[in-house]
């Protein structure tokens, strides 16, 4: 129980230091807004974060169990490595943006449905969905 508790502190505690390197210019929603406009890989780094940061707050809240919360981060994982594969060119096409895009509502999605459930396994019983 100790290291299930010390690994979710951990995670929590990489989170929060992890948010604290960006500029508070992303922060804001008005930002966001024209950003998502655009198009480009700085909506891409928005929506990363904010998938980060939702997480990393149902793991404070309590609302999210350590398999739930490692279940999402592997998800989260393997959009970023579709992004490094995508970005070995330098820049992202419209086309493999928008599928980054939409991944990362998905996860985000599902992280609040998970987030509001409150115990009810959703990890355990979505197995197909991995």
């Amino acid at each position: 129980m100790k290291k299930i508790f010390f690994a979710v502190a951990f995670i929590a505690l990489g989170f929060t230091s992890a948010s604290a390197q960006y500029s508070t210019r992303h922060s804001s929603r008005d930002r966001y807004q024209g950003e998502h406009r655009q198009g480009g890989s700085s909506e891409i780094n928005y929506l990363q974060r904010e998938a980060r940061q939702q997480i990393a707050a149902g793991i404070q809240r309590g609302s999210l169990s350590s398999r739930e919360a490692n279940a999402l981060m592997s998800r989260y994982e393997r959009i970023e490595e579709r992004e490094r594969d995508y970005s070995h060119r330098g820049r992202l096409s419209n086309k493999e943006s928008r599928i980054l895009r939409e991944d990362l509502e998905r996860l985000m999605a599902d992280t609040r449905r998970m987030s509001e459930r409150r115990g009810e396994g959703w990890a355990r019983d979505r197995r197909d969905r991995y």
